[in-house]
């Protein structure tokens, strides 16, 4: 860092005085100390006031005691002086803490059951000296503008015919300072993570998950769910699951065994003539995020083909001779009244 630099991280003009320093000093110890401000980036930017302060003090000194003391005469066998150790560098800062935000995208099937997932990604580590921009402003004007963020546009004849906005400072008119530790690129690298997350069952579409990332960093990971939308199933807001399924109707009027889909997998379910919906009770979704789950409904439709074959027609003709009527049946009163009927007619 050199003594520019110094002077615009505490915010001050060239050739501040010593009191100007310490006020300074003062004012921006009070705004970043990790104890009272608990922003990430808090230790970088404390290291690098106490670093601009350390540099003016040491440059006010010397102007102070108007220069260098004078050097003292040599003895006639002059002794080599121990050769002091060099400065250890200050440790690095600790690496600020991730915040991953993603969207995860569930079946309704993963969404019922919840369960682990292992999240694999790259996230972008920002640098939090110049907050991701690549560069500080400091206190002197953009050279170009003059600090007026915008520059003359000149015609053919070196007449100002408009202004532009300055591509050096981008119009704000302050002089930018190279961030040295991102080399301006405004991020510090890209990092591949891998984090198991546990997801409770009963996530609906568009609810948002702030979860811990795990590790010693104290990282986050912020999950957006969506829900894919299901082939089969229809989901209501109270948790019912719904399915419209056709099915063969002979199936239907023999009140046969038949699959039919659920969100745990494949179930049989024996039809029954006399209904066209069907409750399975506790197979739905859960009602509330972990919660018991509510029903699935089962709708059915028969289908009968709209021509029978040659076949078909004898074996229908078959089925319908067999069919006998008790007594007391409606069919057998039925033919009871008609046939009388007929006779009166006399057909």
């Amino acid at each position: 860092m050199g003594t520019d630099d110094a002077y615009a991280e505490l915010g001050l003009a060239a050739g501040a005085t010593d009191h100007e320093i310490k006020a300074a000093w003062r004012r921006l110890v009070s705004q970043w100390h990790p104890d009272r401000n608990p922003s990430p980036q808090a230790v970088v930017r404390m290291q690098r006031i106490n670093h601009a302060f350390e540099l003016l003090r040491q440059g006010v000194e010397v102007e102070a005691h108007g220069g260098p003391p004078p050097a003292e005469p040599k003895p006639e066998k002059p002794a080599r002086p121990p050769k002091a150790a060099a400065p250890k560098p200050p440790p690095p800062p600790p690496r600020p803490p991730w915040h991953i935000e993603r969207k995860v995208k569930l079946t309704l099937e993963q969404a019922a059951a919840g369960g682990r997932m292992v999240l694999r990604g790259r996230h972008v580590e920002r640098c939090l000296a110049c907050e991701g921009k690549g560069f500080r402003h400091s206190p002197r004007p953009c050279e170009p503008c003059h600090g007026a963020g915008r520059v003359g546009r000149r015609n053919w004849f070196g007449w100002i015919a408009g202004f532009d906005t300055c591509e050096t400072c981008h119009g704000d008119g302050l002089a930018r300072l190279e961030c040295e530790h991102c080399k301006s690129l405004g991020e510090l690298g890209r990092c591949r993570y891998e984090i198991a997350v546990d997801l409770p069952p009963g996530l609906r579409h568009g609810e948002e998950l702030d979860l811990a990332a795990g590790g010693t960093h104290g990282d986050r990971l912020k999950l957006h769910v969506a829900l894919r939308e299901h082939p089969l199933f229809q989901l209501e807001a109270d948790g019912t699951v719904r399915c419209e399924m056709p099915v063969d109707g002979f199936l239907w009027v023999a009140n046969r065994w038949i699959d039919v889909p659920t969100l745990t997998g494949t179930q049989q379910l024996r039809l029954d003539r006399r209904h066209l919906r069907y409750r399975l009770r506790g197979q739905g979704f859960p009602k509330a995020r972990g919660g018991a789950r509510a029903h699935y409904i089962v709708d059915v439709k028969p289908i009968f083909p709209t021509q029978f074959t040659a076949e078909q027609e004898v074996l229908i003709e078959r089925l319908a001779a067999t069919q006998q009527h008790r007594p007391g049946t409606l069919m057998h009163e039925w033919h009871r009244r008609f046939a009388g009927w007929r006779a009166k007619q006399g057909g």
